[in-house]
Formats: structure tokens, C-alpha cells, sequence
């Protein structure tokens, strides 16, 4: 796909009513979810374990956490990264 095509699929999808937008954005993370080469499969027990393991990871301080804040910030930073190599596709939409 080219980014002019990957572009007009957006603005369309954007131009949409809030509910599609976000069952769109559903049915793509679930296609995501379900690639097993992207993300391995887990069973409803060991994403529990997985749930409690890093649970006890932050309880002990082993790991630490980041506000929702700053992982969006890193977010948007890494997209203006993408931006600046691709900066056709992230041109503001009219």
C-alpha cells in the first residue's frame, strides 16, 4: 500500500462518527492481537501469572512505573520521529 493510499483510507476513517472510529480501532487491535508472529498466544492462566508476576515485580520495586502522562509524551515523540522520515503522511488532515 502507498502512503497516498494509506493516507486517504485515514482521512476517511476519520471522518467518521466517534463510535465507527473506535470500532474500527477494535477490530484492527484484535487482528493485531491475533498475529501470532507479533504477539504469542497466552492462556487466560498464564496472562494471569504474567498480570501477577509483574504485580509483584512494582510491589517489591523491582521494576519501575511510568505515569500514563509520560508514556504518551514518549509516544508522540516517537511519532514525530516517524514524521520527520515520512513527512507526507503525517501532513495535517483539511
Amino acid at each position: 500500500m502507498t502512503t497516498t493510499e494509506l493516507m486517504e483510507i485515514t482521512d476517511r476513517i476519520m471522518a467518521l462518527p466517534a463510535a465507527e472510529r473506535a470500532a474500527i480501532a477494535q477490530t484492527v487491535w484484535q487482528s493485531i492481537e491475533e498475529d501470532e508472529a507479533l504477539i504469542p498466544p497466552q492462556s487466560d492462566a498464564e496472562a494471569i501469572a504474567t498480570a501477577r508476576r509483574r504485580d509483584a515485580e512494582i510491589s517489591q520495586d523491582r521494576v519501575s512505573q511510568r505515569a500514563h502522562q509520560e508514556v504518551m509524551q514518549n509516544a508522540r515523540r516517537a511519532i514525530q520521529c516517524v514524521h520527520s522520515r515520512h513527512p507526507d503522511y503525517w501532513k495535517p488532515r483539511q
